[in-house]
């Protein structure tokens, strides 16, 4: 248990290297939902994270106004560096290799923090894709990606 609560303080800690200025003047409007998988309970559950911006958004996605998820499962070592990433599952099929690599790039660019103790501590994240060519209906892309991260990534 203490395992898995230190790894949900692991990643809401770094979460903050996403945080960037207002992307209000940028075209197309791009939605990534991210969560993490809380095993600290008896019922894994999955937790979002606060938005995350500058990410790179899956380009075969961008061409084709599509959207889409990946589940992915690493390990992060004290030092903050990730090893044994594996994508457990991505959707759709037709997009799969452009999903697959987006999700690896964010969770290698993420600023893991180092800590003192010795764990590797392991991880399993969602990341949801969504896009509008619409910025007035910004707010209407945000809500279909969050009600796509609650469905299946299959």
């Amino acid at each position: 248990m203490y395992k898995s609560l230190l790894a949900l303080t692991l990643v809401c800690a770094s979460i903050s290297s996403f945080a960037n200025p207002d992307l209000s003047r940028k075209f197309p409007f791009v939605d990534i939902q991210a969560q993490v998988l809380d095993t600290t309970t008896d019922k894994p559950s999955w937790q979002r994270l606060p938005p995350m911006h500058h990410v790179q958004y899956p380009t075969g996605l961008l061409n084709r106004q599509g959207s889409g998820c990946a589940i992915v499962n690493f390990q992060v070592t004290p030092e903050g560096n990730v090893k044994n990433l594996n994508i457990e599952n991505s959707a759709p099929k037709r997009f799969s290799k452009d999903v697959r690599k987006a999700a690896r790039q964010i969770v290698r660019d993420w600023q893991w923090p180092e800590r003192t103790d010795e764990q590797v501590i392991e991880l399993t994240m969602r990341f949801d894709y969504c896009l509008t060519h619409d910025f007035d209906k910004k707010s209407e892309a945000v809500a279909m990606c969050v009600e796509h991260s609650e469905q299946a990534c299959e």
